[in-house]
């Protein structure tokens, strides 16, 4: 993602700069050219788990109980017998699912009771359902069906399940029944006529990194519902309800598909920009932003939790919702909704500073968090949050035409990163502490650090460093949370490798996705298909720990626009599709290519590294001015654009041509252009 205000400024004045002769010459249009031989035109939706249809049946029998006949016979149309008390058959459908069930019973012997139980993970797979209401039961219980005869059933729309892959059927009763149909009207992404049809796409010569992009895009959307299927809470007193109103509109995110179905500010920090990287997504985004801040307290505080939880007491959740909405702007140019918050905003903004203490520094009361309670005082993401806050909130201010408040924003963000800089930064160990006489140096506060732009660049490889020395086997860690696996904070952190550059924190960034994410995605206790909102190390002697924890959780799904944005580099720079980067960081990949789709139209873009030349190919609309950089792997290279050589090797032959020596840079370019680099 772009770090900071700072660098889109700069970066707008070498567009200026202008390539005019470029701009004119037009490459073949991008096609699949580093496809590998023998696929279709389109390889990549191999990977695509979304359904085309929304009814889905299961795929296979993971295991059965007592007397079962013929149980895979259903899967076909056959029958599937159940005989006596207890008998069941769990059915798997392959991958985490969400919606309204429906079962078909061919006959029975007379009157008699069927269970039906819900699971995520292979784990709790059991005679009742794994939890989600959040009440004081560890287990959700089972829905009880009659069946006299041919019956068919589907569970109302209070029981609607949020996300499971097993389905286990048995018998409460004595006698028998036979099971013919079995299916699940899918009901993720409310708004999407075809769910597998994505605005957006990655591709890649990492078939693992590939598996990852989807596996979070898939998690993305299993947490997109309509507001009219929330969480209910107070919690029911039996079984669950999925009939929560949440907010606004026909589509919302929410930060879980089995649970919460909520919306939670914090979580947006990862969810927005993977359902822009995805989906093009942006008005799920918007719904959830407009209901947090329809829920701000005259004071200004806005919602550690949107409705029907409604909670409050979080500073760091609070400014998460001013963070996002820049994100949101970013990837719209949305002045109408803006303005229509502009005054919440504002208000929230207030609201923090009135926590700013003598040193400059965010002073925390309300200590609610992601993972635990803080410890009240001058905590670093909140900080840092802040000067995000600030550092954006100068660019919407100039939106607003507020040049003065700008101006203000600017100058305060300024003297907030001094603050932290003097009383955060640790040099010795190369990161920032989690509070000011802490020996803690936390994840997720030195990951937005170097994310967010700012730490600069030589903190941020430091920081970088630092973050991977808290790996161990198979995650992240956390220093914060007791050293437990980082999945939230792990988000942020593979976007902080990305952000800081350079060969070592680009291939620690693509290291962790595979470890970490190949962990989740490969574990047999897993869904196989999303990733998960908590986990435990190994050697704590379980997975999950709970049947409670969510394996569908859209606050671990960082590696889907890390993976859009840095590896292969397409990241939209301006606000309404007005300009990006196509700057990849290839790591140890050969290639790779993808789109991401802005106000204006799609930018398609690909890559290729292959002894020692780099050749790439973009095609943006011509309303956008883009910026390419072509990585020089530490070695002196020649750069033609459209065979056209505008660097060679040492200087530049055309303006908005420059380098950093660890890219050559191509400011100004629309439309279709190849890119071409050789040793020099």
């Amino acid at each position: 993602m772009q770090s900071s205000v700072s660098r889109r400024r700069r970066g707008a004045a070498a567009v200026a700069l202008g390539l005019s002769a470029l701009m004119a010459t037009q490459a073949a249009p991008l096609g699949t050219a580093f496809a590998e031989p023998g696929h279709d035109s389109a390889p990549w939706e191999r990977y695509n788990l979304s359904p085309s249809s929304r009814t889905l049946h299961p795929v296979s029998v993971f295991k059965t109980g007592g007397t079962v006949d013929g149980a895979d016979a259903v899967l076909k149309g056959g029958k599937t017998g159940l005989s006596g008390t207890g008998s069941s058959v769990t059915l798997d459908f392959g991958k985490e699912v969400s919606g309204l069930t429906t079962l078909h019973f061919a006959g029975s012997d007379g009157p008699q009771k069927v269970g039906v139980a819900f699971s995520e993970s292979s784990t709790y797979v059991d005679m009742t359902s794994d939890a989600s209401t959040g009440g004081p039961r560890s287990r959700d219980g089972a829905l009880s069906v009659d069946v006299d005869g041919a019956t068919s059933y589907t569970t109302p729309a209070e029981q609607l399940r949020g996300g499971f892959r097993y389905l286990t059927i048995f018998l409460q009763s004595g006698g028998r029944v036979d099971l013919d149909k079995v299916s699940v009207h899918y009901t993720p992404a409310p708004t999407m006529k075809d769910p597998s049809r994505y605005a957006n796409y990655f591709y890649s010569s990492d078939d693992l990194l590939n598996r990852i992009w989807y596996a979070g895009a898939y998690t993305v959307q299993l947490n997109t519902i309509s507001p009219k299927t929330g969480r209910v809470w107070e919690p029911p007193a039996a079984l669950w309800d999925n009939t929560g109103d949440i907010g606004v509109g026909d589509t919302i995110l929410v930060d879980g598909a089995k649970r919460d179905r909520t919306v939670w500010p914090g979580d947006l920090g990862i969810e927005i920009p993977s359902a822009y990287a995805a989906f093009d997504d942006t008005v799920s985004a918007r719904n959830a932003l407009t209901t947090v801040y329809q829920h701000q307290r005259d004071t200004g505080e806005l919602p550690y939790a949107g409705p029907e939880l409604n909670k409050y007491g979080s500073d760091t959740y609070h400014l998460w919702t001013l963070a996002a909405s820049w994100d949101y702007y970013r990837y719209t140019g949305d002045t109408g909704w803006l303005s229509s918050v502009w005054d919440r905003y504002k208000k929230g903004v207030d609201f923090t500073t009135g926590k700013m203490d003598g040193k400059g520094l965010v002073s925390i009361t309300g200590t609610s968090d992601s993972v635990r309670i803080l410890a009240k005082g001058e905590n670093l993401i909140a900080n840092v949050l802040m000067w995000r806050v600030l550092d954006t909130g100068a660019q919407l201010a100039k939106t607003q035409g507020d040049d003065a408040l700008a101006a203000s924003y600017a100058e305060r963000a300024a003297a907030l990163r001094t603050a932290i800089n003097t009383n955060f930064w640790d040099d010795t160990a190369g990161a920032y502490k989690f509070y000011p006489n802490s020996t803690i140096h936390p994840q997720d506060g030195n990951s937005l650090a170097a994310w967010y732009g700012l730490a600069d660049q030589e903190q941020a490889r430091r920081i970088s460093a630092s973050l991977k020395g808290n790996w161990n086997e198979v995650t992240s860690t956390a220093p914060e949370n007791k050293g437990n696996p980082g999945v939230f904070s792990g988000s942020m952190e593979v976007n902080a490798h990305f952000t800081a550059g350079g060969q070592a924190a680009d291939q620690a960034g693509v290291d962790i996705i595979r470890r970490q994410w190949g962990y989740m995605l490969n574990h047999p206790e897993g869904t196989g298909s999303t990733f998960w909102e908590s986990f435990r190390n190994p050697g704590d002697g379980c997975v999950f720990c709970s049947t409670y924890v969510s394996l569908a959780h859209a606050w671990a799904t960082g590696p889907t626009p890390a993976l859009t944005f840095s590896v292969l580099g397409l990241n939209p720079t301006g606000t309404g599709g007005r300009s990006f980067d196509f700057v990849p960081h290839p790591a140890d990949l050969t290639f790779a290519q993808g789109r991401i789709t802005t106000p204006v139209g799609a930018v398609n873009a690909s890559w290729k590294v292959s002894n020692g030349t780099y050749t790439a190919h973009l095609k943006a609309p011509g309303r956008t001015v883009g910026r390419a950089g072509v990585p020089t792997f530490g070695a002196r290279i020649k750069v033609r654009v459209d065979g056209r050589l505008v660097w060679d090797g040492a200087h530049a032959r055309a303006k908005g041509v420059h380098t950093d020596g660890e890219y050559v840079y191509i400011e100004g370019l629309r439309g279709a252009h190849s890119l071409r680099s050789s040793r020099a």
